[in-house]
């Protein structure tokens, strides 16, 4: 068993999350050992990638681990967008319960924009690159994978082609949908081979049948698993346990987690030595 690795994950940065507020707490995850930070075009309204960008530009790019994710672009830049990312962000901050109103309130008019257009994420990964300042990425996701959807074949040759030049080093699918659907779908024509799949940590992901557990795993949304499992408290032990679980049941290389303040980061990370003193 291999203990996966304790990723960053960066969807809040420029969101619900401030600038310095990212900034602090990606500097606080290098320093506690995280080497791996996922981000995406869309995140932080198409705001994100370039903050990551920046803190990385300091450090060697053997050192760390950049996955990002093409298929949802986020809504146009604007002075009412601005606004809007304000004052989400002072309502959140005063009242967390009101996210959902906030959400739906967002995605009317400023709501991201769907696609397998090749030449539009062409241009999208364009933008990834100049933002991260890198000149390639670790691994490169279709964000938004629907089995069968038109367009699909088109964009997983684009990814071969585009490892071949040494863009990406590898390619891969983020799954929200079901697990056995994608990956049934996926594996019918023959686009796992060499891929890698993000997916939320779930029942079918820690019961994976054996016919899927070669294939590389990156899991997030760890705590609200977690938090179904047991909604009275969510602690260090339970996330080491299912570090051990994630190792045990599939091929999971990292489990990305929201680490926004020095107690929860500390917290993780002590729940990931942990497992992995217990797993060596």
């Amino acid at each position: 068993m291999t203990v996966p690795d304790l990723g960053f994950g960066t969807a809040s940065i420029m969101g619900r999350v401030s600038q310095r507020k990212g900034i602090d707490a990606l500097e606080q995850a290098y320093s506690a050992g995280i080497r791996h930070f996922d981000t995406a075009r869309s995140y932080g309204w198409g705001a994100t990638e370039k903050v990551l960008g920046s803190f990385l530009s300091h450090r060697p790019r053997e050192d760390f681990r950049l996955v990002s994710k093409c298929g949802i672009l986020p809504a146009r830049a604007s002075p009412f967008l601005t606004l809007a990312k304000k004052v989400g962000r002072t309502v959140l901050s005063l009242a967390p319960g009101l996210r959902k109103g906030v959400n739906a309130i967002g995605s009317k008019g400023l709501g991201p924009t769907y696609t397998y257009d090749v030449e539009t994420l062409r241009a999208s990964l364009r933008t990834s690159l100049d933002e991260l300042d890198v000149s390639y990425l670790d691994t490169f996701l279709l964000h938004n994978f629907e089995p069968g959807k038109p367009g699909l074949e088109e964009v997983v040759a684009w990814f071969r082609a585009l490892r071949q030049e040494g863009v990406i080093r590898r390619f891969g699918f983020s799954i929200e949908g079901s697990l056995t659907a994608g990956l049934s779908y996926l594996g019918q024509k023959d686009m796992l081979l060499d891929a890698v799949i993000q997916v939320p940590v779930s029942e079918d992901l820690l019961s994976l049948p054996q016919e899927w557990r070669s294939v590389p795993v990156i899991a997030h949304s760890a705590f609200g698993f977690l938090r179904r499992q047991a909604p009275e408290a969510v602690s260090t032990d339970a996330l080491s346990e299912l570090l051990h679980r994630l190792g045990d049941s599939c091929r999971c290389e990292t489990l990305v987690c929201s680490m926004f303040t020095p107690a929860h980061l500390l917290s993780n990370v002590a729940a990931w030595k942990r497992a992995r003193e217990r797993g060596s």
